[in-house]
């Protein structure tokens, strides 16, 4: 009966975590550093290995977006390599970012995973993975 009784609770907390559309939110913010490296330079050359920080904070339009501040580590110094819009995708459990500039369209999904997050850059005209990211969250 006790065992009962401590997996209903057990299963009453993990339904309150996954109805709280903060909890996403509050388990990727904060600061993340690791690699995102290049999948395919045959077909991306412009492509390049990098040590990254990523900076996640609450978003200033407010709901369930984050912005990240995104970094990469060039002979010892943090390079601003610019801020992201993130958005939860609850179908996937994934944070999501479109990148649109005049030479890119792809989409960034980071996965959290307690004080890991990994995640992938895929090009969006040819579905085609660009980049592999592994990042750790770093202690305040």
């Amino acid at each position: 009966m006790r065992i009962l009784g401590a997996l209903a609770l057990v299963l009453g907390f993990s339904a309150a975590a996954a109805a709280d559309p903060a909890a996403p939110r509050a388990a990727i913010l904060g600061t993340w550093k690791g690699t995102s490296t290049c999948v395919n330079s045959t077909e991306f050359p412009s492509c390049h290995d990098e040590v990254v920080v990523y900076e996640f904070k609450e978003s200033a339009k407010g709901g369930d977006a984050t912005t990240v501040d995104a970094f990469k580590i060039v002979g010892g110094e943090k390079q601003f390599m610019g801020d992201l819009e993130f958005s939860w995708d609850a179908k996937q459990e994934a944070w999501v970012s479109e990148l649109t500039t005049p030479r890119v369209h792809a989409l960034w999904t980071f996965f959290v995973r307690g004080d890991d997050i990994t995640g992938t850059l895929v090009d969006l005209p040819s579905k085609h993975l660009i980049r592999n990211v592994a990042v750790k969250k770093q202690k305040p």
